[in-house]
C-alpha cells in the first residue's frame, strides 16, 4: 500500500511539475531566461477586411460607476472649455500623466484610479498599466466608452522583460471611431488632422507614412516616440466586455480576451514565458476588433 502512494506522489508532483513548466517556462518568474531584448524592426503587417467570427463586444456607459472619480478630483471642470471630445480626451490624459512619474515594476494593491491616485500623491510610481487604468476610469466617469489595450512585440513569446506595453483606445462619437491614446506619454496621433487608432498608427510608421503625434506635457519627441512604440504595435489584445481574468481562467483556459493578429504571423504562446496565452480568441480580423459603438 505504501509504494503504491508512493508511486502516485511521484506521478503527481512529475505531473504538476510539468504542467507547471507548460503554463509558465519561468515559473512566474523564479528563473530568468530568454532574449533580453525585442526585435527593433517594425513590419508590414496585413490584416483581413472580412470577419469570420462575432465575439459581440460591448461597450456600455460606465459613467455612473466612476462618480465618486470624477467628483474627487474634478474631472469635469477639467474639460469644461473643451469643444470636442478629441480635446477633453486630451486633456484628460494630459492630467493623469503629470499625476505621477513611471516606475517598471511598482504594482498597486488595488486596480483602482482612486487608490492609485490617492497613493501617488504620497509619493508613489507606477507602470504603463496603471497610467491605462488610471486614464480608462476618468474617462470612463465622463461617458466615454473606454478599453485598456495589451500592445505585444512580434517576439513577446521569446523575450524575458520589456515585450509589452499597455495603452488605451477610445470611442469618439463625434468621429464615429477608435482612438489610440497613451497615457504614460501622453500622446495621442493624427494623419491629416484625423486621430488614428493602434493599427492605423502602426501602418503609418511601418509605410514610414506622414503623421502627427501630440504631447502636450513633452515627454518625448516625435522621433523617439515613433521609435519606441513601432516593435510593440504587432498583437494587440483587449478583454471581451471587460471581464477579470482569474488564475482559474488561466487554469482552465477560459477564453475572455480578443487577439488580433497579422496574416501569416504564428499566435504568441507565452507573455515573456511568465504565463500561457490561453484565455484568448485569435482574430486577423479588422472589424472583429473595431466594432462600431451605438
Amino acid at each position: 500500500m505504501l509504494k503504491k502512494i508512493l508511486k502516485f506522489t511521484a506521478y503527481f508532483l512529475l505531473a504538476f511539475t510539468l504542467y507547471a513548466f507548460w503554463m509558465s517556462p519561468r515559473l512566474g518568474g523564479l528563473l530568468t531566461f530568454g532574449k533580453e531584448q525585442i526585435d527593433p524592426q517594425v513590419y508590414a503587417l496585413q490584416f483581413d477586411q472580412t470577419c469570420h467570427n462575432q465575439y459581440n463586444l460591448t461597450y456600455p456607459n460606465q459613467a455612473s460607476e466612476y462618480e465618486m472619480l470624477k467628483n474627487t478630483y474634478r474631472l469635469d471642470s477639467l474639460v469644461n472649455d473643451c469643444k470636442s471630445d478629441f480635446e477633453r480626451v486630451l486633456k484628460i490624459q494630459s492630467w493623469v500623466q503629470s499625476r505621477w512619474a513611471h516606475d517598471s515594476d511598482n504594482r498597486p494593491e488595488k486596480n483602482d484610479a482612486l487608490y492609485i491616485l490617492q497613493e501617488a500623491e504620497k509619493g508613489r510610481r507606477f507602470r504603463c498599466v496603471e497610467y491605462s487604468i488610471v486614464a480608462e476610469q476618468c474617462l470612463k466617469s465622463l461617458g466615454f466608452r473606454v478599453r485598456g489595450l495589451g500592445l505585444m512585440a512580434r517576439d513577446i513569446s521569446e523575450v524575458q522583460s520589456g515585450a509589452g506595453h499597455v495603452a488605451n483606445e477610445v470611442y469618439l462619437n463625434d468621429l464615429q471611431k477608435w482612438v489610440f491614446i497613451d497615457p504614460q506619454f501622453d500622446v495621442m496621433t493624427t494623419k491629416n488632422g484625423v486621430p488614428m487608432n493602434a493599427v492605423e498608427l502602426q501602418n503609418c510608421i511601418a509605410h514610414n507614412e506622414a503623421f502627427e503625434i501630440i504631447n502636450p506635457n513633452h515627454t518625448t519627441t516625435t522621433a523617439e516616440y515613433k521609435t519606441w512604440i513601432g516593435p510593440y504595435l504587432y498583437y494587440f489584445n483587449i478583454t471581451i466586455n471587460q471581464q477579470k481574468i482569474s488564475i482559474w481562467d488561466r487554469i482552465l483556459g477560459r477564453k475572455k480576451q480578443l487577439i488580433l493578429y497579422p496574416n501569416g504571423a504564428e499566435k504568441p504562446e507565452y507573455f515573456q514565458k511568465l504565463m500561457r496565452i490561453n484565455t484568448a480568441h485569435f482574430t486577423h480580423c479588422i472589424k472583429d476588433f473595431y466594432p462600431n459603438v451605438e
